[in-house]
């Protein structure tokens, strides 16, 4: 399994209880995918760099996940038909990345991923 952060900026128009059910609708995704969800953030309501949707404002979500890369495909599709949401981003998280995330928020999870070098290195290494 790979690591994500992902960004999500919904319509500002939402009251914080349809907020609080989109945020644990997109959890409850990714959880149902094999996924585990470390960290749901909301960031409030900010003002967009550009208009979207007629929209200024932006509620911003943010997301620290781990999950399989096949779902990221049902996720970002999710995104795409799921009308509370005005953009959205996702980005796999290198090991570096990874490495420089906190402790605590993570709870030891980082430990055992750095840990095991991926199959990736470990052909590398036997050139």
């Amino acid at each position: 399994m790979n690591w994500y952060e992902s960004m999500v900026i919904m319509n500002p128009a939402l009251n914080d209880e349809e907020i609080k059910s989109a945020v644990d609708k997109v959890s409850e995704l990714i959880k149902n995918s094999n996924g585990e969800v470390y960290k749901s953030d909301n960031w409030g309501r900010r003002k967009l760099a550009y208009e979207l949707n007629k929209q200024k404002m932006g509620v911003y979500i943010f997301y620290l996940f781990k999950a399989p890369s096949a779902t990221i495909g049902k996720l970002e599709g999710y995104f795409k038909v799921f009308d509370p949401v005005l953009k959205f981003m996702v980005i796999r998280l290198d090991r570096k990345q990874i490495a420089a995330l906190p402790k605590e928020v993570l709870g030891g999870a980082v430990e055992t991923q750095a840990a095991e070098p991926s199959a990736e290195v470990k052909a590398s290494t036997d050139v």
